[in-house]
C-alpha cells in the first residue's frame, strides 16, 4: 500500500477516509500493518496523520550500541510501546559488553508508555540480574517480555533462573527460546530491618501475576519441575513470623515448543513426568502451578524423520496422562472440589505426537464419571510411519475421520460443559503452512 493506492481508494468512496479513522487502534494493530503503511496512510491529512504517525513509533528496534543515541536525540519516547533489543551477531564483543554495561534505567524512565521488551543475549539472562540498578517501580509498566538466547543448545551457559528478572514484578507475559531451566537455589528475600518493604521484596524472584507462559526449546533438569522454576519458594528470614504471602504463579496459558535443536529432550525423564502425572512423584505438591490452567500447547516438529532417530523426535500420545485428580477450592462456594489438568483445560494443542492405536484415544482422554470436561478446542497431528514427502493416501485420510469420530464420542457425549470443536491432521501440514516459523524464530524481524 502505498499513498497514491491510499488517495485513489478516498476518491473512490466518500466513506473510506471516515471508516479508517474510525477503526479502534486495538483492531488496527491486529492488522500488523507495516510501518510503511502506516507512515502512507497518515500522509493523506492531519487527521489520519493525527491518528496513524504515532503507531509508526510504536514498536522500536535497537542495538547495545543505540542506546546512547536513542536517549539523547529520539524525541518521541513517550509513543514507544515495545523495544526490541536485538544481537549483533557480527559483533559478538560489544553486544556482550552492552548486556553487562549498558543500563535500561533511561529506556525505562523516559519511555512513560513502554509495555514489552524482546532482550536478545548472547548466551545467559544473568546480565538482567546483576548489571542494572534500577527498582521495581521503574519496571513495573512492562507487561510483556520475551528473551532470546543465542546459545547453540540450552545448557549451563544458557542458564535462566527467575531471580534473573526480580527486578520485573508485572511480567503477564513471559517468552523464553534457549535456555536452560532452574531454580535459584541460592537466593532469599533480603528485607529492611522493619519489614516496610516487605510486599515488595518478598516478590523478588517471582512473577506472581504470570498468566501466559511460553517455553522455545527449553529445557530444565533433575531436580527441578517447571513448578519449582516458575513458582518458587523461598527461604523465610523468620520462620515464626508469617512474612510470605499466599500469592503464587498460575498461569492460565502454558505453551510448549520443541524443534530440531532441542526435539531429544521429549525423551527425557523431566519432559515423561511433566507430560504423565502419575510419574510425577511431587505432583500433589506442584498443583498450585497448574491448577488455573487453562490452555496448553505442546508442539513438537522436526523435519528428519531418519528411522533411526524416529524413536527418538517424537512423543508416544499414550505417554500423555493428564488425568490425575487433586483438589482445589471454588473461589466462589469456597467448597473442595475434585480436578485434573485435563479437565480443566479449555483448549488441548498436541502436535508432532505419535499413535499406534485408536485405543490410546480412550486411555489418554476417556475420565471418570465423578468429574466432567471443560474442553472446548482440541487440535491433535499426528507423525505418519512413513516419509513424510509421500502424499498422504485414502486410507490415512480414514484414519483421520475415525481419530474425529473417536474424540466426538469421547467429548461430546453429554459430560462436557461445552461443546467441543477438533482439528485433526498431520504433522506435514505445520511444515507445508509454517504456521510455527514465527514462534520458533530468533530472528530481529
Amino acid at each position: 500500500m502505498n499513498a497514491q493506492d491510499v488517495k485513489r481508494r478516498k476518491t473512490d468512496s466518500g466513506t473510506y477516509s471516515s471508516f479508517l479513522i474510525n477503526i479502534p487502534l486495538e483492531l488496527i494493530r491486529y492488522m500488523q500493518l507495516s510501518r510503511q503503511d502506516l507512515i502512507n496512510i497518515s500522509l493523506l491529512d492531519s487527521s489520519h496523520r493525527a491518528k496513524f504517525y504515532p503507531l509508526v513509533y510504536e514498536r522500536a528496534k535497537l542495538t547495545w550500541r543505540d542506546f546512547k543515541a536513542f536517549n539523547e536525540n529520539f524525541k518521541s519516547k513517550d509513543l514507544v510501546r515495545a523495544i526490541r533489543i536485538f544481537s549483533d551477531l557480527k559483533d559478538r564483543k560489544s553486544t556482550t559488553y552492552g548486556e553487562w554495561n549498558i543500563s535500561l534505567k533511561g529506556i525505562l524512565e523516559k519511555s512513560s508508555n513502554l509495555k514489552e521488551l524482546v532482550i536478545e543475549v548472547m548466551s545467559s539472562a544473568r546480565c538482567l540480574k546483576y548489571q542494572d540498578k534500577f527498582d521495581t517501580d521503574l519496571s513495573a509498566k512492562i507487561e510483556k517480555l520475551k528473551l532470546i538466547s543465542h546459545s547453540v543448545a540450552p545448557n549451563d551457559e544458557s542458564l535462566f533462573e527467575l531471580t534473573q528478572l526480580q527486578r520485573f514484578h508485572n511480567i503477564k507475559q513471559l517468552t523464553l527460546n534457549g535456555f536452560l531451566l532452574a531454580k535459584d537455589q541460592y537466593f532469599y528475600p533480603k528485607f529492611k530491618t522493619d519489614f516496610s518493604d516487605l510486599k515488595e521484596r518478598s516478590r523478588d524472584g517471582r512473577l506472581v501475576f504470570l498468566n501466559d507462559l511460553t517455553l522455545i526449546n527449553c529445557k530444565w533438569d533433575h531436580p527441578f519441575s517447571l513448578s519449582d522454576v516458575f513458582s518458587p519458594v523461598y527461604p523465610l528470614p523468620n520462620p515464626l513470623l508469617k512474612l510470605e504471602s499466599n500469592e503464587f504463579t498460575s498461569p492460565e496459558r502454558l505453551s510448549l515448543f520443541y524443534s530440531k535443536d532441542s526435539s531429544s529432550f521429549v525423551a527425557a525423564e523431566r519432559f515423561r513426568s511433566f507430560i504423565d502425572n502419575d510419574a510425577n512423584e511431587l505432583f500433589l505438591f506442584e498443583t498450585r502451578f497448574y491448577y488455573n490452567l487453562k490452555h496448553l500447547s505442546i508442539v513438537i516438529l522436526n523435519e528428519d524423520y531418519n528411522d533411526n532417530k524416529y524413536n527418538y523426535y517424537y512423543p508416544w500420545l499414550n505417554w500423555l496422562n493428564l488425568k490425575r485428580i487433586f483438589q482445589t477450592q471454588n473461589e466462589e462456594t469456597h467448597e473442595i472440589e475434585n480436578k485434573s489438568i485435563l479437565t480443566n483445560l479449555e483448549s488441548l494443542k498436541l502436535v508432532g505426537w505419535r499413535m499406534a492405536t485408536m485405543s490410546e484415544l480412550r486411555k489418554v482422554f476417556e475420565i471418570g464419571k465423578e468429574l466432567k470436561y471443560n474442553m472446548k478446542h482440541l487440535a491433535l497431528y499426528l507423525v505418519r510411519p512413513v516419509p513424510h514427502f509421500q502424499e498422504v493416501s485414502e486410507k490415512e485420510k480414514l484414519e483421520l475421520r475415525k481419530v474425529e469420530e473417536q474424540l466426538e464420542i469421547i467429548f461430546n457425549s453429554g459430560r462436557n460443559k461445552h461443546t467441543c470443536i477438533f482439528e485433526v491432521g498431520y504433522v506435514e501440514d505445520c511444515f507445508t503452512d509454517e504456521r510455527y516459523v514465527k514462534e520458533y524464530s530468533k530472528n530481529n524481524d
